[in-house]
């Protein structure tokens, strides 16, 4: 069986460490695939073949043991798999001394054998979970609906309610070498299991990695339930955040989310959107740990981000104007307190730490460089994207 040959050496080493027996085992072939003599792996083991036909336990004393090839003295027993002998395990040493260690350390090996395939299990049911939500958020450029359907099929899942797009940020896990050793394939099945009981509430709630450092929970979200998700992500990104301290990643977890909408192409907008906010909130507001697409505090920002910069080459002339001024910096950051003052002056003063007439002086000068009216709100919007574009 192949998940044997795959994890025989690991479990060799880590028993005899463990006991401070010596021991072997075999494929179903006779073939030497773990032993702690490494010189011995990969050499036939004839007798294991004998072991495996006739489905019980094998002794072999120190004289019986001469008079076969490649066979030192101990005990063999079968492995059994799902109720079938896929190998053999064999402790060495005198059968006396040894016999007392074969119970337990073939049931240990068999055990390891059943999480390993769990794990194994695991990942490949990951694996086809990906690429079904890879096609999902990217429906517009795949169009193809009947493969969907069928995937939705397969999964159990339903897109007639409205669903939610949550996107986990771990930057750590794509870091150094060092570290995606230490993450190892456990830490991430610990990290999933973790990842569900925060969020998963219905078995039609999938979740799984869709990058290196992301995480995507699709869950079902009414509307009216979007402050409830905001909780359970503030939540999340706290015990996601000790869970990566634990595993000695040190690093910030972000999470981001979009709105909640009906069918495939209701799923790749809410990705849109939670992976735009997630990319602007790293960018703009570092400091939090959530953000929301429909979050006033961050929207100003997803939309300044989506000016196409050819557009913004249209005023590149009138820009121009005011960073040739010497005093550029100060105007600038004037006029755009100003503007996020609500165009309240006292407010933008204070903000600014200057006296009202020194900010009423500053103005003036962006006026008569851009004949513009500071208190026309429609003419300030404008400049202020053109500016903050400009900076960004």
């Amino acid at each position: 069986m192949k998940i044997l040959e795959q994890v025989a050496q690991s479990i060799v080493e880590q028993t005899s460490s463990l006991l401070g027996v010596s021991m072997s085992i075999t494929n179903a072939e006779g073939l030497i695939i773990g032993c702690d003599r490494k010189e011995r792996v990969g050499t036939l083991h004839r007798v294991s073949v004998q072991v495996i036909k006739d489905g019980r336990e094998a002794i072999f004393t120190k004289e019986k043991a001469a008079t076969l090839e490649n066979v030192l003295p101990g005990v063999a027993v079968p492995i059994r798999f799902n109720q079938q002998i896929i190998g053999v395990l064999g402790i060495i040493g005198e059968p006396s001394e040894v016999k007392k260690y074969v119970k337990f350390v073939r049931n240990h090996v068999e055990m390891m054998l059943q999480e390993n395939f769990k794990t194994e299990s695991f990942f490949v049911q990951m694996k086809t979970t990906e690429v079904f939500v890879q096609h999902l958020i990217h429906y517009k450029e795949w169009e193809n609906k009947k493969d969907l359907e069928s995937y939705s099929e397969l999964l159990g899942v339903q897109f007639d309610k409205p669903k939610v797009c949550i996107l986990i940020h771990l930057p750590s896990l794509v870091r150094t070498h060092t570290e995606a050793r230490q993450f190892a394939k456990l830490s991430l099945l610990e990290l999933n299991n973790l990842i569900c009981h925060l969020f998963q509430e219905s078995m039609e709630d999938i979740i799984c990695p869709i990058s290196q450092d992301q995480w995507i929970v699709i869950k079902e979200v009414k509307a009216r339930d979007l402050l409830r998700l905001k909780k359970l992500c503030e939540r999340a990104a706290e015990k996601l955040n000790s869970f990566m301290d634990q595993q000695n990643l040190h690093c910030k977890v972000s999470i981001s989310y979009g709105k909640s909408y009906e069918g495939f192409g209701g799923v790749s907008r809410s990705y849109r959107q939670a992976h735009k906010t997630l990319m602007v909130g790293l960018e703009k507001r570092p400091e939090d740990t959530v953000y929301s697409f429909d979050s006033w505090t961050i929207l100003p920002d997803i939309f300044l981000e989506g000016i196409d910069l050819s557009f913004m080459e249209l005023f590149s002339d009138d820009i121009e104007v005011i960073w040739d001024h010497p005093e550029a910096d100060m105007l600038v950051e004037t006029f755009i307190a100003y503007c996020e003052s609500s165009m309240n002056i006292s407010q933008a003063a204070r903000n600014l730490y200057v006296h009202r007439n020194t900010l009423i002086y500053r103005l003036n000068k962006i006026s008569e460089l851009f004949h513009i009216d500071t208190q026309s709100f429609e003419q300030c919007l404008v400049l202020y994207v053109a500016l903050k574009k400009g900076t960004s």
